[in-house]
């Protein structure tokens, strides 16, 4: 049983309780003011209740919105994965092309021994 049902079993149980002593006074009808006690507590049970349902439509809300951020985490977290491993790729790469073209340079720059013309 959720916290929000066991709050508002306590507040019926709380007014039945509470009724329940008003009403087993020593006469057989309860005075106005046994009346109006009761008539508050049933109006503080009844806003308990609505709260207990507005906080629990509340809460299903959250729970939906967090699930859709958890799926948009998971999507976000597989992209950024594709592209740290494409960007890895890009730098091997370029490391290659940089070292060929130095290969180059140096070819180009050293000249052939002699003899070899």
């Amino acid at each position: 049983m959720g916290k929000a049902q066991k709050l508002a079993g306590t507040g019926f149980l709380a007014v039945l309780l509470l009724s329940g002593s008003i009403l087993t006074g020593c006469t057989k009808r309860p005075d106005p003011e046994q009346l109006t006690q009761l008539q508050e507590a049933c109006a503080a049970a009844d806003k308990a209740e609505q709260t207990v349902t507005e906080k629990e439509a509340e809460l299903v809300q959250v729970q939906a919105e967090l699930a859709q951020k958890q799926r948009t985490l998971q999507e976000v977290n597989r992209e950024k994965a594709s592209v740290e491993s494409r960007l890895n790729q890009l730098r091997s790469e370029v490391q290659q092309t940089r070292a060929e073209m130095d290969r180059i340079e140096r070819e180009r720059v050293t000249p052939p021994p002699p003899g070899n013309r």
